[in-house]
């Protein structure tokens, strides 16, 4: 039960006019007339009404203490968000040596008449290295391979890419001895036209590239494909994921990147006889590096300080975002040299000559420490105080974040500095992520989780809570009992899983890639747990796993509804429902380990506005691993770290019966 309000005055309207009236024979004997038509009564009512509404707003804590309490609480608003987009920058013509884009090299959006340009910069070096085709083997089963490299550095030969008779599973491998991650790749072929059987626009394969053992091979992106399958001289355009790892193939310790052939999606036409390439020409024309909705700003000088304690200046670009190592404040010393002062969360463990500071993201306010009187009446500073008349300076920040830098696929596409050899620069995807400061009501809202908790991970709430403040970028998180299969041991005792779902815009597509953590999420939430956890538990921070989802649907429509519009509600009813993000019965995304029902999808199909029934459902449970699916029976049964993920769902509209 939560603690009664404490009512400072409980007198009401009412009670003060009686009270007022009551007080007329001893002021105003002469005064009898005390009906409602009386002037004098009306103005005691006039009064009263007055005085109920200042006693409305005395039994209210207003909004100012609020604010003051939380600040004693430690409670500050959380900084802006910075959304992040990969950044391609694609060269002129590909270059003998290496080629290096550095950190903070800004690229912008195209300034209109009533808009603003957005600026992006990159979060680290990017080095485009010449690539050097050094092997090339073949595979069925990514165990046995065949040395190709004669054959294919032989141009007068032609060889088989695959096996006579392809099946999925085989593979083209080409090794390099240089990290080629993050690399756009011109791959020109020599083919010819025997690869018979296949849709030239729509082949059975996948380029893909090796990242190392937990990541394994991942998909390439395929800007363009002119080949036909491998039928026809032409160019392979791909764009290389990023941290790419060496494997040992045949003694040779090289870079991968393999074509696979795979299992064709139904009415997909496959390969009857393998194609057949004489030469593979392999040249790096640019590379991707991630990029952050920042601007830089340099050298900012804050002022000069009065000596007191509790001094605090203004930087003049707001919201700041959060600070790297090398961004920091420098006060001038006696003999001109500027001193640098470290940052700090709170004063608490502050000594008297600690060069500390507090910098507030959202106001962008740069506070020292006070100086307190203690109880024995001594005063105690809590950090140094810069020297009157010293100079102040930021020796960089970055501002930026907020749901504007949520900019559109192919929209950054103005390079605000030249940088030789690269012709232009785009970002192939949208970018996301980006959060405005965070909003006093939403502070309000998690006080309560804040005071529960006192910062320290005990129970699995705490820890969930925990994960949320670690980072906004985080939109759900599950503590769970670790798995071991995870780790490929026996679980120790007091080990505590915590599984993190990252933040999507709505819109953007729920792919498997999107929906996993990247490692510096991961590697921030471990580290702030960590901090915050009891001695003796162990602490795994993972993402969770997915499983595929296709739902198939005949419906029929009401006699006055849109058949297409009907349809394309159903589809969109299902995929919302399955969301791990905001799907579920209560919106808050799909509940960890929650089965899926098929009398669930029933309901939910019948329930979509225009859909008189549901003439048939069935649900199927796909494999992420290799794209297969098979029916799933009355319900799909989920593991406590499983989330549902949608594939492409099937809704028919069925004729009416006469």
């Amino acid at each position: 039960m939560p603690l009664p309000d404490p009512q400072l005055d409980d007198r009401r309207f009412q009670d003060l006019v009686n009270e007022a009236k009551g007080l007329i024979p001893r002021y105003c004997p002469e005064w009898t007339d005390h009906n409602l038509s009386d002037p004098g009564v009306t103005l005691i009512e006039l009064f009263a009404w007055m005085t109920d509404l200042l006693l409305y707003r005395l039994n209210r804590v207003p909004a100012k203490n609020y604010l003051r309490f939380l600040d004693l609480l430690g409670i500050r608003l959380k900084d802006a968000v910075p959304a992040r987009a990969p950044i391609t920058f694609s060269l002129s013509a590909p270059q003998p040596g290496p080629v290096t884009i550095p950190r903070g090299t800004e690229v912008a959006t195209v300034r209109t008449g009533d808009r603003a340009a957005i600026s992006f910069a990159t979060d680290g070096d990017l080095v485009i290295w010449p690539p050097t085709l050094r092997q090339c083997l073949a595979s069925s089963d990514d165990t046995a391979f065949a040395d190709l490299t004669e054959r294919l550095n032989d141009d007068t030969v032609y060889f088989d890419a695959f096996q006579p008779q392809p099946l999925p599973g085989d593979a083209l491998y080409f090794g390099f001895p240089e990290n080629i991650g993050a690399h756009t790749l011109s791959l020109v072929f020599d083919c010819m036209v025997e690869g018979i059987g296949v849709d030239p626009r729509d082949p059975p394969l996948s380029w893909e590239a090796w990242c190392g053992g937990v990541r394994g091979w991942e998909r390439c992106g395929v800007e363009r494909d002119e080949t036909g399958g491998l039928n026809q001289k032409g160019t392979v355009i791909l764009h290389l994921p990023d941290e790419m790892e060496s494997r040992l193939l045949l003694r040779q310790p090289l870079f991968w990147v393999r074509l696979r052939l795979i299992q064709p999606r139904p009415r997909q036409p496959a390969y009857s006889a393998s194609p057949r390439v004489n030469t593979v020409a392999v040249t790096a024309i640019g590379g991707t590096c991630p990029a952050s909705h920042s601007m830089v700003i340099q050298g900012q000088v804050l002022g000069r300080a009065a000596g007191v304690p509790g001094e605090s200046f203004q930087l003049e670009n707001t919201p700041v975002l959060p600070r790297h190592e090398e961004e920091h404040l420098e006060v001038q010393g006696e003999s001109g040299e500027w001193v640098a002062w470290q940052e700090v969360e709170s004063f608490q463990d502050s000594g008297p000559g600690a060069r500390h500071y507090m910098l507030d993201g959202v106001t962008g306010t740069v506070t020292f420490g006070p100086t307190i009187r203690q109880q024995d009446g001594a005063e105690r500073p809590f950090g140094a105080i810069p020297e009157k008349g010293s100079h102040l300076r930021m020796t960089r920040y970055r501002v930026g974040g907020g749901i504007a830098g949520n900019v559109g696929a192919n929209t950054l596409t103005v390079l605000k500095s030249s940088i030789p050899y690269v012709a232009r620069v785009t970002n192939r995807d949208a970018a996301v992520g980006g959060l405005d400061p965070e909003s006093i009501e939403a502070a309000k809202l998690r006080a309560p989780s804040a005071l529960r908790s006192q910062g320290r991970a005990v129970t699995a709430g705490d820890y969930e809570f925990l994960a949320l403040q670690a980072s906004r970028r985080v939109a759900r998180a599950k503590c769970i009992q670790a798995r071991s299969e995870a780790r490929g041991s026996a679980t120790p005792p007091g080990t505590v899983e915590v599984l993190i779902v990252p933040l999507l815009p709505a819109d953007h597509p729920r792919t498997l890639q999107a929906l996993q953590p990247p490692p510096e999420m991961l590697d921030g939430v471990r580290t702030f747990l960590d901090e915050r956890r009891l001695l003796g538990t162990q602490l795994v921070v993972d993402g969770p796993g997915y499983l595929g989802v296709i739902v198939e649907a005949s419906i029929v429509v009401e006699r006055q509804a849109n058949a297409d519009q009907a349809r394309e509600r159903v589809l969109r009813r299902i995929t919302e429902h399955l969301d791990p993000l905001n799907g579920g019965p209560d919106g808050g995304g799909w509940p960890f380990g929650r089965d899926l029902y098929l009398s669930e999808m029933q309901s939910i199909v019948q329930s979509v506005p225009g859909v008189e029934y549901a003439q048939d459902v069935t649900i199927y449970q796909v494999d992420i691993q290799t794209g297969q699916s098979r029916a799933a029976g009355q319900k799909i049964t989920l593991a406590e770290d499983i989330l549902l993920l949608s594939y492409d769902h099937v809704v028919t509209v069925a004729p009416r019966e006469r």
